[in-house]
């Protein structure tokens, strides 16, 4: 099983519109979503995860982006509340802070009985026997971030399956990315625990509010695929020809990165790409002269990204 966390942005909620009936039977990708913005931006989402039997870990106690104040939180609550009592649906997953107590724990282990739960842990916060005391004999999944010790969660929650949640993608200026680079190993060496990570995306948290960047020089296409001898997983990395900042448009330069990938997929290494919704995307992108934008280009490559680790599984 693969665990993808994502902060449930629009290109990343469209992603998963997309890729959902491809996720596997039984399913194989289940995304864990942290919400950063009102419970209306995930209906959609969840609506279509319910029509094709998907389900996913959704942090219930967010607490980032536009879910900051006292008011945020209980109207996103609110507005989640029919969705999160589905458990076929919905994995309630606690996001634990620094601040989080046993009693805390033990507060959401109540609100959730006879349901299975997990809990994200991102940084140092309640010693791992202590939150063992609290979870008690309930099961439960735990992922565990890079700033957390992963050992010795695994030490204290003997028989809890504990997955280290791992940044594999190192997000730099788009002009100096290399040509490729390594992402997983081949995604069935892994436990049946699962394996879990931020995907092809800047593990960072949002920004908020987002404001506005500046004009793109290189605009970068990130395409995932499965190495046929090894089995691993690999990003190549597309770059536009055009790289100054301001010209041409984001939407030129973006076609210009597509370009190299149907070449790469048609002449050099053919058939290295798995045609997923978001590759077939991209490609006719191409094909129509279609001038997108970065969203839109993050949506598809996200897409590509899910699809291929579903298939591999």
């Amino acid at each position: 099983m693969y665990f993808p966390y994502l902060y449930a942005r629009q290109s990343e909620r469209d992603a998963l519109i997309d890729v959902a009936p491809h996720l596997g039977g039984p399913q194989k990708v289940q995304p864990i979503l942290e919400p950063y913005s009102p419970a209306k931006d995930l209906t959609k989402l969840l609506d279509t995860f319910r029509s094709t039997g998907v389900r996913a870990h959704l942090v219930v106690n967010p607490t980032r982006g536009a879910l900051q104040t006292n008011a945020a939180q209980t109207s996103w609550t609110t507005g989640m509340a029919g969705y999160v009592a589905q458990p076929t649906l919905i994995t309630p997953t606690m996001h634990m802070f620094a601040t989080t107590t046993a009693s805390d724990v033990a507060a959401f282990l109540a609100a959730y009985p006879n349901r299975d739960v997990a809990f994200v842990v991102l940084g140092v916060g309640l010693p791992p026997k202590d939150f063992a005391t609290a979870l008690g004999t309930r099961t439960a999944r735990v992922f565990v971030g890079s700033a957390a010790n992963v050992t010795d969660y695994r030490t204290a929650l003997t028989g809890v399956p504990v997955i280290a949640l791992e940044s594999r993608f190192t997000a730099v200026t788009n002009a100096l990315y290399p040509a490729g680079s390594p992402f997983s190993l081949d995604p069935r060496s892994y436990s049946p625990d699962g394996f879990a990570d931020f995907t092809i995306l800047d593990p960072k948290p949002p920004r908020y509010p987002s404001g506005g960047g500046g004009s793109a020089g290189a605009v970068a296409v990130h395409m995932t695929y499965q190495d046929p001898a090894s089995k691993e997983l690999r990003v190549q990395h597309f770059l536009s020809d055009d790289r100054t900042a301001g010209a041409p448009p984001v939407g030129v330069k973006l076609l210009q990165a597509i370009a190299h990938i149907d070449t790469e997929q048609a002449r050099t290494t053919p058939g290295r790409f798995r045609s997923s919704p978001g590759f077939r995307t991209l490609h006719q992108y191409r094909v129509d002269g279609h001038e997108t934008n970065l969203a839109k280009s993050k949506h598809q490559q996200l897409c590509h990204h899910l699809f291929t680790v579903a298939d591999a599984l």
